[in-house]
């Protein structure tokens, strides 16, 4: 793909045409990626689109580009990982949108658990908003061309009896000595049938505190398999990301060289 910013946009795309920004995107184009005519950004549509777009006018009114044609250069993985976190202090949770988004995690889902932090404020519209402006933002950073779906919290118990078809789920938990990660993930995969048989990944983390024994005997039950992160106990958000990378590695997820993003240099 050609150098160039990478904005994403909430509204329909067309190959060929020309689009008037709204509003907060011509104010990132201008002002904050400092575009002048002529430039070329790419505009993402969230659903894996990249539309390569030249600035044909910019002033303090209006943004007004040209779109190219559309590709979808990333293929969509067939097998979508679900991070189901545990809910966090807010900076800590915002992290683990960021950096999950960024790895190329498919969907997050926040858990009310029995230590989850569950403050009112953090349900709330406005955190919802606040949200969806994380994970925006770090799809422009990274040059992904998905936007993560993000769910509203749920609790745990609901997230373990609604696990679709084919799909995987993963628990870790200290207390789940001898079940590596990757192992287990890699002998469930081989026992399925390989990847084409296997739609979902789904990672249960838990909060500050972790998962009590009662939650994971709830999630044996519910056929989710406990697994070990290693010998150390993790941080919530650590034991996030530690274990997105370790199941998007062994599903060869994160194979291959990224796309060049000006914007991040």
């Amino acid at each position: 793909m050609p150098a160039g910013r990478f904005v994403l946009l909430d509204v329909a795309l067309a190959e060929h045409g020309e689009l008037d920004l709204p509003p907060d995107v011509a104010h990132q184009v201008r002002d904050v990626l400092r575009a002048t005519p002529g430039a070329i950004i790419q505009l993402l549509d969230g659903r894996g689109g990249v539309y390569p777009a030249e600035v044909l006018t910019l002033d303090r009114r209006r943004v007004v580009v040209h779109l190219g044609t559309k590709r979808t250069e990333q293929a969509e993985f067939p097998c979508r990982v679900v991070l189901c976190q545990g809910m966090l202090k807010p900076a800590q949770f915002e992290w683990v949108l960021q950096k999950a988004t960024e790895l190329g995690v498919a969907a997050i889902q926040p858990l009310l658990t029995e230590r989850a932090v569950a403050a009112a404020e953090m349900t709330g519209e406005a955190r919802q908003r606040r949200w969806q402006r994380i994970l925006a933002e770090a799809v422009e950073q990274c040059g992904g061309d998905r936007l993560p779906i993000l769910g509203p919290p749920r609790p745990l118990m609901h997230a373990l009896a609604q696990l679709p078809p084919k799909s995987i789920a993963l628990f870790p938990w200290e207390d789940a000595e001898t079940a590596p990660l990757r192992a287990t993930l890699a002998e469930a995969i081989a026992a399925a049938g390989e990847l084409p048989s296997v739609a979902e990944i789904h990672l249960f983390i838990g909060p500050a505190g972790g998962f009590s024994a009662g939650e994971a005997a709830l999630a044996r039950r519910h056929g989710a398999l406990l697994v070990t992160l290693g010998t150390r106990i993790l941080r919530a958000e650590t034991a996030a990301l530690v274990a997105a990378t370790l199941t998007l590695d062994t599903l060869g997820a994160l194979d291959g060289a990224p796309r060049r993003n000006d914007a991040s240099r």
